[in-house]
């Protein structure tokens, strides 16, 4: 199968900056995280997932702790509780996706990540779809979930796929889904055009990567980023200057 994304792609020449471009005070997946990685001209990787009436919003985590303080899991709040929160003891609030696609507006490209959701993940996909019908910029889409991917593939197979994988120990899933999961075994579900490892399983078995273009987060510093350059064509990074542009 010929890879459908082509040399040059932004997503093999640029790092993206994870969950925007943060530190210094300026948290995670937060409005002022998302300009300064447009002012420093990095495409963005956010998260998506949902509330508990199926907003779609740029958060990371499964629970609100680390970042706002709030002891919940984000699908148990309603929208109009998360707006009420701040991100990491600043003023920024949590974005709705649909809030985020309106701000970036096509400035730099955007590597999304639709976080699992079970027995929401239809619901999950289908909204991320439905926002991005119209959105004009450049964009790709990930997931640790086959079977959101899966259901990306089906509904808007133009779209450019790829598959995240940790090859360690994932001590919330069970031993054997675990395995499953962190050898790529479902990628035939999601069928992939790229691989997002975890950078430091690289490098990764022919069998994985055949016909994919390989990608690995989340580089944090340039001992990490030395360490995969040989064995992957972009990544994800915070906490750098990275040597991709």
């Amino acid at each position: 199968m010929k890879n459908r994304i082509p040399n040059g792609h932004w997503l093999i020449t640029r790092a993206c900056a994870h969950r925007g471009f943060h530190g210094n005070g300026i948290p995670e997946n937060s409005r002022a995280s998302f300009e300064k990685a447009i002012e420093l001209g990095y495409p963005i990787e956010t998260d998506v997932q949902l509330t508990s009436d199926l907003v779609p919003v740029c958060f990371h985590d499964d629970t609100l702790n680390r970042m706002t303080g709030k002891d919940a899991r984000i699908w148990d709040v309603s929208f109009e509780e998360v707006k009420k929160l701040r991100l990491a003891d600043s003023d920024e609030q949590i974005m709705t996706f649909e809030e985020f696609l309106g701000f970036v507006n096509g400035r730099v490209p955007l590597l999304i990540e639709i976080k699992s959701q079970p027995p929401h993940n239809e619901d999950v996909a289908k909204k991320t779809l439905e926002l991005l019908k119209d959105y004009k910029g450049e964009y790709v889409i990930q997931s640790f979930d086959p079977r959101i991917m899966k259901i990306i593939r089906k509904l808007r197979p133009e779209i450019i796929r790829g598959q995240l994988i940790d090859g360690g120990r994932n001590k919330s899933l069970k031993p054997l889904t675990n395995f499953i999961l962190s050898h790529g075994l479902l990628n035939f579900m999601s069928k992939p055009d790229f691989i997002n490892h975890s950078f430091n399983h690289l490098p990764l078995s022919k069998r994985m990567t055949r016909d994919k273009r390989v990608l690995c987060w989340t580089i944090r510093n340039e001992e990490e980023e030395e360490k995969s350059l040989p064995y992957v064509e972009g990544y994800v990074f915070e906490n750098i200057v990275p040597k991709l542009k």
